[in-house]
């Protein structure tokens, strides 16, 4: 009996491939994946459906000037409502005042033209697929660090380091999702460890979250041009600190470089 191999991946594709653009970046997504089960669906409203079976899946949006906007507000609400991984590839344009602000909020991660390495996207989805996301925190106060970890361990795979150096140590030899990072720390504090991470070639698009007391708000806002994706006060309840980690990964929008 003839052994058929099973598909790795379900990607769905959504654009219009009569387009000479669209149809080229179908190809290279095959060429580049064979293994993976690709399927193109035209922007039409008549032609789209979403259900539970939809849930985790990967879904690739051709954008176009004459795309169908209610096309995206269909896929956005599916989204929040079901949950799965939208990418837009192309050109950004504008679709009308009060369409560009939903677009601009829907959670993504976004090609600005069809030229890029599909390695890149290959890799966006690989991590999508992670079942718990990687989160680093880094804090000089052990009693910190152990609630952090008893609040966010059935969630998120955490790793604890105690210090600067100790951090950046450790994102030299292990890849992570996020760093939770102590802004006041001695020897090496959070700005510094912020400013290597950004200089780091490897590391300059990793999302940072400080923790920080009440008293260090304004400090995090002196370092806004590090790009910190915000701060989380450590007064807050351990389910409004989970619930902040969660959020920032349901709801983040990548700019694909």
């Amino acid at each position: 009996m003839e052994v058929k191999n099973e598909k790795q991946k379900e990607i769905f594709v959504i654009g219009d491939d009569s387009r000479l653009i669209v149809k080229n970046f179908v190809k290279k997504l095959e060429d580049a994946n064979p293994d993976w089960d690709i399927r193109v669906f035209f922007p039409d409203m008549g032609s789209m459906s979403f259900d539970e079976s939809d849930r985790n899946k990967h879904f690739v949006v051709c954008l176009s000037e004459d795309m169908d906007f209610h096309v995206i507000s269909a896929l956005a609400t599916a989204q929040k409502k079901i949950g799965f991984f939208i990418y837009f590839v192309g050109a950004s344009f504008s679709f009308g005042i009060e369409e560009d602000k939903f677009y601009g909020k829907i959670p993504s991660v976004r090609f600005t033209g069809y030229l890029f390495d599909m390695n890149l996207l290959m890799e966006y989805i690989e991590k999508n697929e992670v079942e718990k996301k990687r989160v680093l925190v880094v804090d000089d106060e052990p009693i910190m660090l152990r609630s952090i970890k008893n609040w966010l361990n059935d969630d998120f795979e955490v790793s604890l380091v105690n210090s600067g150096k100790a951090a950046v140590q450790f994102l030299d030899m292990h890849p992570v999702d996020l760093v939770l990072l102590d802004y006041k720390m001695p020897e090496m504090d959070g700005p510094m460890v912020l400013a290597r991470i950004r200089n780091d070639k490897n590391l300059k698009n990793l999302p940072v979250i400080f923790l920080t007391a009440n008293g260090d708000r304004d400090s995090v806002m002196s370092v806004m041009h590090l790009k910190p994706e915000g701060y989380i006060l450590k007064s807050k309840t351990p389910e409004e600190i989970k619930s902040s980690v969660k959020d920032f990964f349901k709801n983040r929008i990548i700019i694909a470089e």
